[in-house]
């Protein structure tokens, strides 16, 4: 054979070794046989790739009895759901992740309503922080926390996001991202590395783990609900501004 088709065939063959390689030590995360997802919709959904660039960076914590969850649809108000994209249940606590793969520059405060995004135009979307917050409540109100038991909310943005004059105050929460992830996570640690003993910790992680175990048609009412209150905001904004 030529050498000239030689060449690209073993470049070929590597690319394929490589991504055959990637895609069997995906299938042995709990990221895999929790969700289920196949490995090239993972890749390729920006949702599901930010929620697994979460777990692929603190996956380490699994070693120290750290367990994981998933898009948990928890129980609200009227009868509505709330997704929650990781939940990592570890003895130094419950950590709440919301995933924003999202690009550009961010800028908000804490106590903003909504914050702006910089791309090729000004955009703005609801504060992830607050959005989070909600999740946190729920989460204590469905494992029934203690308030001395710490529960930490992180906003995790991709690292092409540039974070600009972002202000938290409150000392339970904090907005990273990907490659500052580990670094906030380990800070949260440190401040009560034994909150939780190991039989807790499994009491919290068998609580909440049935929640991520929905119906196709759970989820479809779920998106219902958050069209529903999409538009509602809109009507509100509509009025406020007439």
């Amino acid at each position: 054979m030529e050498i000239r088709y030689i060449v690209p065939a073993a470049v070929l063959l590597l690319a394929a070794l490589f991504f055959f390689s990637k895609k069997r030590r995906y299938k042995a995360t709990s990221y895999y046989r929790i969700t289920k997802n196949p490995y090239r919709l993972t890749m390729e959904d920006k949702g599901r790739f930010g929620e697994y660039q979460i777990y692929r960076r603190l996956s380490f914590y699994e070693r120290d009895g750290g367990k994981f969850l998933f898009n948990c649809y928890l129980p609200g108000e009227n009868r509505e759901t709330t997704e929650i994209d990781v939940i990592l249940i570890h003895k130094s606590g419950v950590y709440v992740f919301e995933s924003k793969n999202y690009s550009g520059r961010i800028y908000g405060r804490e106590s903003d309503r909504t914050w702006p995004q910089s791309l090729k135009q000004n955009i703005s979307f609801l504060n992830p922080l607050r959005q989070n917050q909600s999740h946190v409540n729920r989460v204590r109100k469905v494992l029934g926390c203690k308030r001395e038991i710490p529960v930490y909310s992180l906003v995790v943005f991709s690292d092409r996001c540039v974070l600009k004059k972002v202000r938290v105050e409150s000392a339970d929460r904090q907005v990273t991202t990907w490659k500052r992830l580990r670094r906030t996570v380990r800070r949260f640690a440190k401040r009560q590395p034994d909150a939780l003993d190991e039989t807790m910790a499994e009491a919290y992680f068998q609580q909440l783990y049935p929640y991520t175990r929905v119906t196709r048609r759970e989820r479809k009412k779920h998106i219902r609900d958050i069209r529903r209150r999409q538009r509602r905001r809109k009507g509100w904004i509509r009025r406020f501004l007439e």
